[in-house]
């Protein structure tokens, strides 16, 4: 091996050392954003399974037919929302993440005279708000991640 074969070998290895870094700091980026969307993701999937859940007890022996139609469609706006927000659709996550925040923002303050009426109730409504506020900041680092993403 001459002494210009052996510049080029060494020459090509930091060249391939030099260029993967960046590449491994946007694989990185990349992970962390595809990280956040799977955790967005999965907290709209729980916030809808758990608004199914609750229904019955929403209910609460009701036999009204106005109650229950307006339990009908107030679960079929979040789990179509949520659905829709899963797939994607334009202003569904916006929308899904505004659900949430006002539903954290009418549960909160009453959930001290539940746990005085209704130790499960109370139970139920705290699982409920925090997996709303939970998802609520899932999609705020998101939509944060996403936009810091398209700058660089």
């Amino acid at each position: 091996m001459n002494a210009r074969e052996l510049t080029d070998s060494v020459t090509s290895v930091h060249t391939d050392a030099l260029l993967s870094e960046p590449r491994w700091i946007q694989t990185g980026t990349d992970a962390v954003n595809a990280l956040s969307e799977r955790m967005f993701k999965t907290l709209i999937l729980v916030v809808c399974g758990w608004s199914l859940i609750e229904a019955p007890l929403e209910l609460g022996g009701s036999d009204a037919h106005t109650v229950v139609l307006a339990l009908l469609l107030s679960k079929l706006v979040v789990v179509g929302t949520g659905f829709a927000a899963v797939a994607k659709a334009r202003f569904a996550r916006g929308t899904f993440a505004f659900i949430c925040g006002a539903s954290v923002l009418a549960i909160a303050p009453a959930l001290p005279m539940e746990f005085k009426q209704s130790f499960a109730t109370a139970m139920f409504s705290t699982v409920e708000c925090f997996s709303k506020a939970a998802c609520v900041i899932a999609f705020g680092v998101a939509s944060a991640r996403k936009k810091q993403s398209r700058k660089q």
